[in-house]
């Protein structure tokens, strides 16, 4: 199999992890664009690092006959920045495939041809299928628009039943596997109970199973850490808010690194793990793993 190699000073998601061979990508974008690559398909993988999103891979980018295609799993509410987001993601790759000593030359210059994608798993009641375009950020409007940019948004939640869901097993094992998660938390499971029974609960099944009993401790940690960084991220905005801080987004990124580093060490997270995720100094995860013992032994 062909597996993708990534940066390992960024954390994958677990859906960056499943989907990390060159089969499963064809396997996804056949679902979504309902076409019949095969296995012989050339698939490049164009990935660029941390301009999506923090210390969490969520996103994939890779070029396909001819075509560039950007696709992001999205588990919290959906930005209306995102088209900005993948105009600017799109430019970087752009700037990365293309030879800049050529675009000043008078032959046009062929480049793929983009394709975005938003697979939503989040809690909100999101439509199916919906789309983002550019032109809506765009300060006057009208019909003269000169660039533009879309963003096809897929609602991926198992209850949906989606379509691609059916055309892509593991897509659909996946939507299953977060799916049963949360339910598990709905029934008064901790995080991690509902994570563990989730795992057994899919290798019974046969969902996902060669997966979650290869990486099933990595993918636990994976969960752990994409749960308290929403979390985290939550807590930061309102804190930022009830200080009426102009600078509250800059500052809210600060203190939701620490709220993470924080949470995960109190739920028994390796230091070398939290450091990995949350790319503050060994030093500062020291003193507040020392803060966290005091606590313990008042």
């Amino acid at each position: 199999m062909s597996e993708i190699k990534s940066n390992r000073e960024y954390k994958d998601s677990v859906f960056i992890k499943l989907f990390n061979e060159k089969e499963k990508i064809i396997e996804l974008y056949n679902a979504i664009e309902e076409t019949a690559y095969d296995e012989e398909t050339e698939v490049d993988i164009q990935t660029i690092e941390n301009i999506l999103y923090g210390p969490f891979r969520n996103d994939m980018a890779f070029e396909i006959d001819n075509k560039f295609v950007v696709l992001v799993e999205h588990q919290s509410t959906i930005c209306n920045n995102m088209p900005l987001r993948m105009l600017l993601y799109l430019a970087r790759i752009y700037e990365k495939i293309v030879d800049i000593s050529v675009v000043y030359r008078t032959k046009r210059v062929e480049i793929p041809c983009p394709e975005m994608y938003v697979l939503y798993n989040g809690k909100e009641d999101y439509p199916q299928e919906s789309e983002m375009k550019l032109s809506d950020s765009f300060i006057v409007k009208g019909d003269k628009i000169n660039l533009e940019l879309k963003v096809k948004i897929i609602n991926i939640n198992y209850e949906k039943e989606s379509r691609i869901l059916k055309d892509s097993p593991t897509l659909e094992g996946y939507s299953y596997f977060i799916h049963t998660i949360r339910q598990n938390e709905s029934k008064g499971m901790s995080r991690d109970e509902a994570i563990k029974t989730a795992m057994e609960d899919c290798i019974t099944k046969g969902i996902l199973k060669e997966f979650l009993l290869n990486y099933g401790s990595e993918v636990h940690n994976m969960l752990f850490a994409e749960y308290d960084k929403e979390e985290a991220l939550r807590i930061a905005k309102e804190e930022a808010r009830e200080d009426g801080r102009e600078e509250g987004m800059e500052k809210g990124r600060e203190e939701e690194r620490d709220i993470l580093a924080k949470e995960m060490l109190r739920k028994g997270a390796e230091i070398s793990f939290v450091i990995g995720v949350t790319k503050l100094p060994k030093g500062k995860i020291m003193e507040f793993q020392k803060e966290l013992n005091e606590e313990k032994n008042h």
